[in-house]
C-alpha cells in the first residue's frame, strides 16, 4: 500500500511540474504595422451662391462701389483636414471664366478669398487665380479652415447666372 501511495504522490507531482511548466511556456508573434501616408478633407458645403439679394446694398451688407456691386460671405466654407503627415492646402480655379447661361463670361479673379479669421478690416482678400495659391498649412493631426468669399459684379457683367468652379486641393509637406 506504501508503494502505492508513493507510486500516485510521484505521479502527482510529476503531472502538478509538467502543468507547471507548461503553463509558463510562452509564444512571441512579431507584428509590423506598416501605416500608409492618409489625408483627407471634408467640406461642409456643396456649392458657394452669391444671390439677388447678397448683392443688395440698399438693404443688404453689399457695398456700391464705382465698378460695381461686392457682396460678401462670411464663413461659408469649411474644410476639414485630417491627416497622419504634415499638409498645406492650396486653392485655385479649374478654369478662368465663370461662364454666363445665355452669354457672357466673368473671370475668376472677380472671386476672392480670405480665411475667416482675418481681421476684418478689409485686409486680407485674395484673387482666386488658376495658379494654385497656399491657404494654410498644418501639422499631422484634424484642422479646420473656414473660408470667406467675396464677388464683385462689375456694370459689365451682364445680368444672368454664372457658374464656374473654385478647387480646394490638400497635399503632403516633403521631408
Amino acid at each position: 500500500m506504501r508503494g502505492l501511495l508513493f507510486g500516485i504522490l510521484v505521479l502527482s507531482l510529476i503531472l502538478i511540474a509538467g502543468g507547471v511548466v507548461l503553463a509558463n511556456e510562452r509564444a512571441c508573434i512579431p507584428v509590423t504595422a506598416r501605416i500608409p501616408q492618409m489625408i483627407i478633407m471634408e467640406l461642409d458645403a456643396t456649392d458657394l451662391v452669391f444671390d439677388e439679394e447678397d448683392f443688395d446694398f440698399i438693404l443688404g451688407s453689399a457695398y456700391l462701389t464705382k465698378a460695381g456691386v461686392m457682396a460678401t460671405k462670411k464663413r461659408v466654407v469649411t474644410a476639414t483636414i485630417s491627416g497622419n503627415v504634415p499638409y498645406t492646402l492650396l486653392i485655385s480655379a479649374p478654369e478662368e471664366y465663370l461662364v454666363g447661361a445665355s452669354e457672357g463670361v466673368i473671370h475668376v479673379s472677380q472671386l476672392k478669398w480670405r480665411l475667416s479669421d482675418s481681421d476684418d478690416d478689409g485686409d486680407g482678400w485674395q484673387s482666386i487665380t488658376l495658379e494654385r495659391m497656399p491657404v494654410k498649412s498644418g501639422p499631422p493631426g484634424t484642422l479646420e479652415v473656414e473660408f470667406d468669399f467675396q464677388f464683385i459684379a462689375f456694370w459689365e457683367n451682364i445680368a444672368q447666372i454664372y457658374k464656374g468652379e473654385i478647387l480646394l486641393t490638400v497635399i503632403p509637406d516633403g521631408s
